[in-house]
C-alpha cells in the first residue's frame, strides 16, 4: 500500500508543477510507452524532483490516471461544438457525418496515445472503466440531442451503440493502415448513410 501522504495543489505554482508532471508523463508514455518511463524520467521532463512527484501521486499507476483524463478530457473537446447545439430532423446526416469526422480526428490526433492508452485498457479495468464512461457520456449526449430533435428515443441506445461499433472499427482500420485514404473516403460515405438510415430505422419490440 502506498504511505507517501499526498499533497492537493492550491497554489498556482503548485497547480502548474502538477500539470507539468502530467503533461511531460502524457508525452513520455506515448513515446516510451507506459511501462518504460519510469518516474525520474517523468520528472527530469517536468523539470522538478523526483520528490515531488511523489508529492502529488503515490505511483506511477496513479499518473497514469491522470494522464488518461487529460486525453479523454482532449477527446470530448472534439465533440463538444456539435453536440452543442440543437438541430432538427433534417440535420441528421449531416449531424452522422460531423460525428463521424470528429471521431476520426479523436483517433488521429495521437494515433501513438491512442495505441497506448487502448493497449493498457485492456489489461487493466480500471483503465478501461474511463474510457467506458466516456462512451457513455458521449452516447447520452448524442441520444440527448436526436430526442431533443422528435427522433423515437425506441431503441435509441442500442442503435447509438452499434453506430459507434462501425465508427470505432473505421477509425482503428484507418489509423493500423489497413485502409488508405480513398478508402476512408468511400467508407465514411457508406458509413453515414448506414448509420442514418439506422437512426430513422422503425423498430417494434417484440411481444412474447
Amino acid at each position: 500500500m502506498p504511505t507517501n501522504e499526498i499533497r492537493i495543489p492550491k497554489q498556482k505554482r503548485s497547480i502548474e508543477k502538477k500539470d507539468a508532471i502530467i503533461v511531460a508523463s502524457y508525452e513520455l508514455f506515448c513515446e516510451k510507452g507506459y511501462y518504460k518511463t519510469n518516474t525520474a524520467e517523468i520528472a527530469k521532463a517536468a523539470n522538478v524532483s523526483t520528490g515531488i512527484v511523489y508529492n502529488y501521486f503515490h505511483d506511477k499507476h496513479d499518473i497514469l490516471k491522470e494522464v488518461i483524463g487529460l486525453y479523454i478530457s482532449r477527446l470530448e473537446s472534439e465533440f463538444r461544438t456539435t453536440l452543442s447545439r440543437q438541430i432538427q430532423k433534417e440535420d441528421l446526416h449531416n449531424l452522422v457525418k460531423e460525428l463521424l469526422d470528429a471521431l476520426i480526428t479523436s483517433h488521429t490526433m495521437n494515433v501513438s496515445a491512442h495505441n497506448e492508452f487502448m493497449a493498457l485498457a485492456l489489461l487493466d479495468p480500471e483503465i478501461q472503466n474511463y474510457f467506458v464512461a466516456f462512451e457513455a457520456r458521449l452516447l447520452a449526449q448524442i441520444k440527448e440531442l436526436l430526442i431533443s430533435a422528435e427522433f423515437s428515443s425506441c431503441f435509441l441506445e442500442e442503435k447509438l451503440r452499434i453506430a459507434f461499433g462501425i465508427i470505432e472499427q473505421l477509425c482503428h482500420d484507418y489509423i493500423q493502415q489497413i485502409i488508405d485514404e480513398a478508402q476512408l473516403s468511400r467508407s465514411k460515405i457508406v458509413a453515414v448513410q448506414a448509420i442514418t438510415s439506422l437512426i430513422e430505422m422503425d423498430v417494434e419490440p417484440e411481444i412474447k
